[in-house]
Formats: C-alpha cells, sequence, structure tokens
C-alpha cells in the first residue's frame, strides 16, 4: 500500500502534478487558486475518499465521472444567504442605485451566485428601489449543482426567520413574506423575480465577459485565488462594467495587495465599493 497522502503544503510539488494533471486530462485549471484553499479541499476530498497517494486520487477521478463530479463540487463553498450583510443592501439602496444610468434597461451581475440567494435580494431591492424600470440580474457560477437550486428558487422555511431579519435590517419597503409563497417545510421564491434574473454557468478563470453590466457584485471569491489569477479575474469584472458602471467586492475582500488601479473610484472603502471611472 502507498504511503498515506501528504498534506499538500508539506510537498508542493505533489499539489502542483496534481494540478497539472487535472488541466492536461480534464481542462480544469485550479493552478492559480489560492495554495491554501487547495490544501484543504483536496486533503478532505482525499482523506474522504480513503486515498493514499496523488495517482490514486488521479485514477479514482478518471475511472468515474461522478468522482470527478464530486471532487469539482468540494472546491465549490456555498455560504451564501438572503441579505447577507444588511448593512451593504441598505449602501446598495441609498449609495450605488442613485449612481447608476438612468435609463430604461438596467443589467446587474452576480458572479459566483452559488444558490442564488444574493440573486433574490438584488432582485427583491431593485424592485423596490426601481419599480418602474427593467432591471435584469445575471446570475453564475461555477458549479451546476449550485445553479441547479438557484433556478428553483426553493429554500428551507426555518431561514426565512433570519432571511427576513436581513431584509428589514437592509432597507426592506414591504413585508418580506410577499416575495415568497410557503409550505409545511419550504418557501417558494416569486415567479415574477424569476422573470427578471438569468441563472447560467461561468467560469470566472477560463471564461471571458459576455455582456456590459451597470452593477457587478462578485463577494467571496477572489478570496481562493493567488494574486496573478485575482488580477485575471478583477480585469475581466472590469471588462465587463460600463463606464460609471460599480463593481461591489464586499468587506471580505480586497483588491489593495494589487496593482493600484486608476480606473477606478472608491465609493465604500469598508465594503469594497468601486466606480469604474469614465
Amino acid at each position: 500500500m502507498n504511503d498515506p497522502l501528504p498534506h499538500p503544503t508539506v510537498n508542493e510539488r505533489l499539489i502542483v502534478d496534481l494540478l497539472q494533471e487535472l488541466y492536461r486530462r480534464f481542462g480544469l485549471d485550479y493552478r492559480n487558486y489560492s495554495p491554501t484553499f487547495l490544501s484543504r479541499r483536496i486533503t478532505a476530498y482525499a482523506k474522504k475518499s480513503n486515498l493514499y497517494s496523488i495517482e490514486d486520487l488521479v485514477q479514482n477521478l478518471l475511472e468515474n465521472e461522478k468522482n470527478l463530479d464530486v471532487f469539482i463540487e468540494s472546491f465549490s463553498l456555498p455560504t451564501t444567504r438572503m441579505f447577507r450583510d444588511a448593512e451593504l443592501f441598505q449602501l446598495i439602496r441609498d449609495t450605488v442605485i442613485p449612481l447608476l444610468d438612468k435609463k430604461h434597461l438596467s443589467k446587474v451581475w452576480s458572479a459566483g451566485c452559488s444558490t442564488g440567494e444574493e440573486a433574490y435580494s438584488l432582485a427583491i431591492v431593485l424592485k423596490e428601489e426601481l419599480p418602474d424600470r427593467k432591471v435584469l440580474t445575471f446570475a453564475t457560477d461555477l458549479s451546476e449543482r449550485s445553479l441547479h437550486t438557484a433556478k428553483k428558487g426553493i429554500y428551507q422555511l426555518r431561514r426565512m426567520r433570519a432571511y427576513t431579519s436581513g431584509y428589514q435590517a437592509g432597507g426592506g419597503r414591504a413585508e418580506f413574506s410577499n416575495y415568497y409563497t410557503a409550505d409545511h417545510e419550504n418557501a417558494m421564491m416569486n415567479a415574477e423575480l424569476k422573470t427578471n434574473i438569468v441563472f447560467a454557468q461561468h467560469n470566472l478563470v477560463t471564461d471571458s465577459t459576455f455582456n456590459e453590466f451597470d452593477l457587478i457584485l462578485c463577494r467571496n471569491v477572489l478570496i481562493y485565488f493567488n494574486r496573478s489569477l485575482q488580477e485575471h479575474v478583477l480585469n475581466l469584472l472590469l471588462e465587463s462594467l460600463r463606464p460609471g458602471g460599480i463593481l461591489i467586492l464586499g468587506d471580505k475582500e480586497s483588491i489593495r495587495s494589487m496593482s493600484p488601479r486608476k480606473d477606478l473610484l472608491d465609493i465604500d472603502r469598508a465594503y469594497r465599493i468601486y466606480q469604474k471611472t469614465e
């Protein structure tokens, strides 16, 4: 039997070889993800699957497509909730929306939308603050499983109390229960909200821009990348943002460690809100 799989940070060559093999055989490019994040996820998958070497791990992924799907999903960490960081949604209402271009159709991108809670939260805020304007939200994620949940828009009813508190703290103007119907266990988001959201798979690492947006939210994503990939993704986001558009990275992200950006104007430093200069 092979020796137990070492923690990847102990032998960096092993993790480099594994990532290169995944890229060569499957076209999966995780080579510029944070080493700490990779170490944790690969080690967790190996232990859960009782694998004892990098060779065993690669063979495990090769011999069964379902194993590869599970491995890919292990890199997705859905930690979202509706109106997460309520103060940010108040800022969107009070500061960000007044800066949006006053045209009929506005486009918003929720990048790394996970299971959709942020996209529905945005749709509610935009409906309340811009009742006479059509705003289309594109919500994207790498994980097909997360997107499947997002498209259904069905969440556990027991979570609605916390979501209601977040909605109210974030400046909600109505009864949060107006936006969903419920049975004994689940809450179903209203169809009217869904008509203004387009859920689609998109890989920030390998895919290109697909539209020009007035507002982009990309929270809890860049922290999983190394500096080079952070720069790449930030450039993609800025390329996707119209002049005068708003980028929100949230308080967990930072671009301070990157090269200075003359094309971004600080709107709110705490929540990393920026406006693309003309």
